[in-house]
């Protein structure tokens, strides 16, 4: 108490005040980097996004396919069947001339110092931040989602990627000093981060905005030009995203033709992955054409990441808190009708809490509504709508193939008809318990609102039942146990692991993404995402002026003796490497004996 006082007293006084305040204004000054602002922008929303929007008619048979036109893209709401207008796809043309736009403006880009970037990515986070109703509209018009989940899988995940990369991408990216070893401690060895060039992704449809921008900011950042092959069934929002990554990078005085958006269908992706002019791919999709994907990029030898999808399990023990459990899961099914690369397909109950959990999940799933976020009445919509026109039919049967095996469909299972809309696109949420590996829904991601529930007695057990599947992109395992959930979580063969939680590993964009087997390889997200767009160049140089690498004149070209040149390089192994000094001191006397 004493000594605080006397603290206030001197802090009191006008001379302290002003030796703190000038030494932090000093610091400052001379120690803190500087910052370049953001600089504010703006971009119109399209139209249709606006709630309530009813502009065009209603397609009698939703479709993205113009009959009789293949150089077209019908765009629509899945959520209601509306029309959305047409989109040109892009030609393979177009595409060559984009591609070579950007390599041009990427010889510029690869000058820029890490801040001058800094400065696009918080440009365009502020933006984000700022428009994030708006963005979650058109997110909701062009896929069916619903304002919470474009909040949390579009806005808050764009967000998440671009804070970490404007904090910790410079660190990811910085020289990586290596030990040179004993033979070579003369040297500076180390890691040099170079970009690539123009790299492109071809991203999955299911979140519009943040499958676009993510690869973006990435590919900017580590100071490569960019082409993202959008999906043909979220055509209609694709010039929105790439506009604002464009006007970004305009307001920051550089070239937008360091992003280019192209779309339409295997055609023009073929003609991406296939371009010699491309130096790095990432694919996000389904294992079939992810195969093709490799195939075409074999042809240049083109580096890629592929990730394909997964049949992720949440192993649920007996001491689980189900307060915390249950809602969790229920996101993870639900969430954007479970059209979610690491939404859980699979739930894995323990024995002796089957019974009880599967009756909470019977009443949680039976109250879920599902609609229009944006036509239809405030607090009636729970979850969206389905993108693809032809899902229903495949759901269906893995539904039924489950059932004729002894499962049970206690909800749901099948499409579901809106009263008020009966051109969407929706299917019933549904529960499916009592399965087991032995049925097809076990090892074909559905990508729908279906809850597999599955039984398991003891550790082993879940462990056989969630390796039933080669899929292996992310886990959760739920237990009251820390030890016991930290044990299963790494058991399992997945690339992600999460203890009493669901997906948030994405979340911390510190972590790299992707799986295993059919769930692809190589990684996005993290320093290991970052990385992998860039050229991993080893660099070697002196360490002191005068001290060079000599060729001893035993072994210089042309040389005189090759029986003694081979001891000689015999005992420079020896020396080097021994495991014991009196080895490597031997081996020095001898070849000190052999250079004379």
């Amino acid at each position: 108490m004493c000594c605080a006082s006397e603290l206030l007293q001197l802090t009191a006084h006008p001379a302290v005040v002003a030796i703190v305040a000038g030494s932090a204004v000093l610091y400052f000054m001379l120690f803190r980097k500087s910052q370049l602002p953001a600089i504010p922008f703006e971009l119109r929303p399209p139209p249709e996004s606006l709630p309530g929007w009813q502009g065009n008619e209603v397609l009698e048979s939703p479709s993205i396919i113009v009959p009789g036109n293949p150089e077209l893209i019908q765009c629509f709401d899945p959520a209601t069947g509306r029309s959305l207008g047409q989109v040109k796809a892009t030609t393979t043309d177009e595409l060559e001339a984009k591609i070579e736009r950007a390599r041009k403006a990427q010889k510029t880009w690869a000058a820029t110092t890490f801040e001058q970037r800094r400065q696009v990515l918080r440009s365009l986070n502020e933006f984000v931040l700022s428009h994030q109703r708006e963005i979650c509209q058109v997110a909701c018009r062009d896929s069916g989602k619903t304002l919470v989940d474009a909040t949390l899988g579009e806005v808050l995940t764009t967000s998440a990627k671009l804070q970490w990369t404007i904090k910790n991408g410079e660190a990811a990216l910085a020289d990586d000093s290596r030990d040179p070893g004993f033979m070579m401690m003369y040297k500076r060895a180390k890691v040099v981060y170079q970009p690539r060039g123009v790299v492109a992704a071809l991203v999955s449809w299911n979140y519009p905005f943040h499958n676009t921008i993510g690869p973006v900011i990435s590919a900017l950042f580590a100071g490569n030009a960019i082409v993202v092959k959008a999906s043909e069934h979220v055509a209609w929002s694709m010039s929105y995203w790439e506009q604002m990554a464009k006007r970004a990078l305009n307001v920051c005085g550089h070239d937008p033709d360091l992003v280019h958006f192209v779309t339409g269908f295997a055609e023009i992706g073929v003609a991406v992955t296939s371009s010699p002019r491309i130096d790095h791919i990432t694919f996000i999709g389904s294992p079939e054409v992810g195969k093709l994907v490799m195939r075409s990029a074999s042809a240049n030898l083109t580096p890629v990441t592929l990730e394909l999808g997964g049949k992720d399990c949440a192993v649920v023990f007996g001491d689980a808190d189900m307060a915390q459990c249950v809602p969790v899961l229920m996101r993870s099914v639900i969430q954007n009708a479970s059209q979610n690369c690491i939404g859980i397909e699979r739930i894995l109950v323990q024995d002796t809490a089957y019974e009880g959990f599967v009756d909470e999940m019977t009443r949680r799933i039976r109250a879920v509504r599902v609609g229009s976020i944006l036509d239809d009445k405030p607090n009636t919509v729970d979850c969206g709508a389905m993108v693809l026109s032809n899902c229903a039919d495949r759901l269906e049967s893995l539904i039924e193939d489950a059932v004729s095996k002894g499962a049970r469909c206690l909800v749901g299972g099948h499409r579901f008809a809106h009263p008020l809309h009966p051109k969407g696109q929706y299917f019933a949420p549904t529960l499916l318990v009592d399965v087991t590996p032995a049925m097809d829904i076990t090892r074909n991601e559905t990508f729908g609102p279906i809850m597999v529930v599955m039984k398991f007695a003891d550790e082993k057990d879940a462990l056989e039942k969630v390796h039933s599947s080669p899929y292996g992109l992310g886990s959760s395992v739920f237990s009251g146990d820390r030890s016991r959930g930290r044990r299963v979580a790494l058991a399992l063969r997945t690339g992600m692991a999460n203890v009493n939680d669901f997906g948030v590993n994405y979340i911390c964009q510190s972590l790299p993404f992707g799986g295993v087997g059919i769930s692809g390889f190589g990684r996005f997200a993290g320093p290991e995402g970052l990385r992998s767009l860039c050229v991993e160049k080893a660099f070697t140089e002196d360490r002191f002026p005068l001290v060079k690498t000599p060729i001893p004149p035993i072994v210089d070209y042309p040389i005189q003796d090759s029986e003694k040149g081979y001891q000689f390089t015999q005992q420079i192994v020896a020396f080097a490497y021994s495991d014991s000094w009196w080895g490597s001191i031997k081996a020095g006397l001898r070849l000190g004996k052999l250079s004379m």
